[in-house]
């Protein structure tokens, strides 16, 4: 029997509770989700998988946690580039699996940016900017593009 999406839960963990406040509060981040997408984007960066067994609060609905298309694909890309062996992880009988391979990147990201928070001596909003910029540094950053590369591939009719 599957569990149905509406159903499945994301888990924040509770020794990172206090920087998700302050990221939350003063880091841009509206809400949990988002706090908890963009860690686990850092841990996944930063290859850091972290598990934890007690978790703050309520959970986050797979739903909430999914609004935003992006979210749904970030869960999904991180857990088929874990587990890039076996395609099957992308099967709806295996939510559960990827929902806890996410979790497991987000409190690795968010042990990562704590760790910064104390080695830097800075608040989490600047680290956050920081992180943002080294990102945007080594890819080479946004450039600009022509209209002809935006519509490539595009056709009319």
């Amino acid at each position: 029997m599957t569990t149905a999406p509406s159903d499945v839960r994301v888990r924040r963990p509770h020794q990172h509770e206090r920087l998700m406040q302050e990221l939350q509060e003063d880091g841009g981040f509206p809400t949990f989700r988002d706090v908890l997408l963009f860690a686990a984007a850092v841990g996944y960066r930063q290859e850091r998988r972290v598990p934890f067994t007690t978790a703050a609060g309520d959970p986050i609905r797979y739903d909430t946690l999914t609004h935003p298309a992006f979210g749904e694909a970030l869960v999904g890309m991180i857990a088929a580039n874990v587990v890039a062996e076996d395609p099957e992880i992308m099967d709806a009988v295996r939510l559960e699996e990827r929902i806890k391979i996410f979790e497991e990147y987000a409190n690795g990201g968010l042990e990562f940016l704590q760790e910064q928070v104390n080695v830097r001596h800075k608040p989490a909003s600047a680290i956050v900017i920081d992180l943002v910029a080294e990102a945007f540094t080594e890819s080479g950053g946004a450039r600009p593009v022509s209209v002809d590369e935006l519509l490539k591939g595009v056709t009319w009719g």
